[in-house]
């Protein structure tokens, strides 16, 4: 099967999506099938990204970026010239997926599946009058794709709802990792701490994202300092951020913060080992890998509802499932409560590694995929629609 993904980013830009449609690509390619991306320039932007370019990956010249929306008609030229038995969309809000959809139109022989990575990528007053503009492109894009994949059956209610989505053509696959990718040596946590001067007898609280007003940094930032001030933690906040909204937090932050970027893999790992609760406050997400790595490395969290997190953890269970709009003073007691119950920290911590380890693994949803991609090219076939096997496919981009 040739699959071609087609997303706003890829590697070496650092993202949720961006490791999801890399490891898909690789996942694709150890079952026997032909993985090829087309994505923008864009994800070229971040010259000290630890990740490299990525072969069969065409990186399309970005001509506009409104909103960090890149608009690619080189993109848009090569989806119309690039055959595949599946086209792989991700997320509902960028412009790829739009023009992806509008350069298909006139051929509906090939499946499309779209993963929604989430709602709302942009909130706030301007967040709502954008997305009411873009509700009619997202219900063209919806119309015109043969499967929508979510990540969790909040998700796919409210797509359902609030966009009129056919709920048959609606699939459910978690986001998932591979645990077994994720050991981390106990002396490579322990020279990660002496690198970044973390005390091991003091508490570590850990942010693992990008430093952007979405993600919420801030608020962990004014809870911990306006509302722990005599709290002995300490946190590392781990994220690639640019501008007034990234350099304010720094300013914010007391003498317990580290900031970090740009880590390797391997460093993220050591992390995430040296770290004994992970919080996470975004507006909206997905279903985010960052927290499903903390959960596999037995760290409780403190996160939000947003998007699939809600379906995934539950409250007193898995850490502390805060609501949608947390104040800085929930944040803080949510923290406190977990910094000072050391026992409660290590019963949670079995109880997440075994989670992850059961239900999102990583090779259980690229099988999921596979079998969504199946079903489509099978509708296509039975309903005639499906290409002739004699025409010849490539999926070169």
């Amino acid at each position: 099967m040739d699959v071609v993904q087609i997303s706003h980013l890829h590697r070496p830009s650092i993202g949720g999506i961006e490791n999801y449609s890399h490891r898909l690509c690789e996942s694709l390619r150890a079952r026997g099938h032909r993985a090829a991306v087309l994505t923008t320039d864009a994800s070229l932007r971040n010259d000290r990204s630890p990740l490299g370019v990525e072969a069969d990956v065409a990186y399309c010249r970005t001509d506009l970026a409104p909103f960090r929306n890149p608009l690619s008609r080189e993109l848009y030229r090569r989806v119309r010239e690039v055959d595949a038995d599946v086209y792989h969309l991700h997320s509902l809000w960028y412009l790829t997926s739009l023009a992806t959809i509008h350069a298909l139109r006139r051929d509906r022989s090939t499946p499309v599946v779209m993963t929604l990575h989430g709602f709302q990528p942009i909130q706030g007053p301007v967040g709502r009058l954008l997305e009411a503009a873009w509700r009619p492109f997202a219900r063209y894009v919806l119309r015109h794709v043969d499967r929508t994949i979510v990540l969790g059956e909040s998700e796919k209610r409210r797509l359902v709802t609030e966009y009129g989505a056919d709920p048959e053509k609606v699939t459910v696959v978690p986001n998932g990792i591979d645990p077994d990718e994720h050991a981390v040596d106990p002396l490579a946590v322990d020279a990660f701490r002496e690198a970044y001067g973390l005390d091991p007898d003091v508490p570590t609280v850990l942010f693992v994202g990008r430093l952007v007003p979405l993600k919420r940094p801030d608020l962990l930032v004014e809870a911990v300092v306006d509302h722990l001030p005599d709290t002995d933690c300490q946190v590392v906040v781990v994220g690639h951020g640019e501008g007034r909204y990234a350099d304010s937090l720094r300013e914010r932050a007391d003498g317990r913060f580290t900031f970090l970027s740009n880590l390797p893999f391997e460093e993220l790992l050591a992390a995430y080992g040296a770290a004994d609760l992970f919080v996470l406050l975004s507006a909206a997400e997905g279903l985010p890998t960052v927290v499903l790595e903390a959960m596999n490395a037995g760290l409780p969290v403190v996160t939000t509802p947003a998007g699939a997190l809600g379906d995934v953890v539950v409250d007193g269970e898995h850490g502390r499932l805060l609501p949608a709009t947390p104040s800085a003073i929930e944040v803080a007691a949510a923290i406190r409560g977990l910094v000072d119950d050391e026992a409660t920290r290590l019963a949670t911590s079995e109880r997440n590694r075994a989670y992850v380890r059961e239900a999102f693994s990583w090779e259980s949803v690229a099988d999921r995929i596979v079998a969504v991609y199946e079903d489509v090219v099978a509708g296509k076939a039975g309903s005639g629609e499906v290409r002739s096997e004699a025409e010849p496919t490539t999926s070169t981009v």
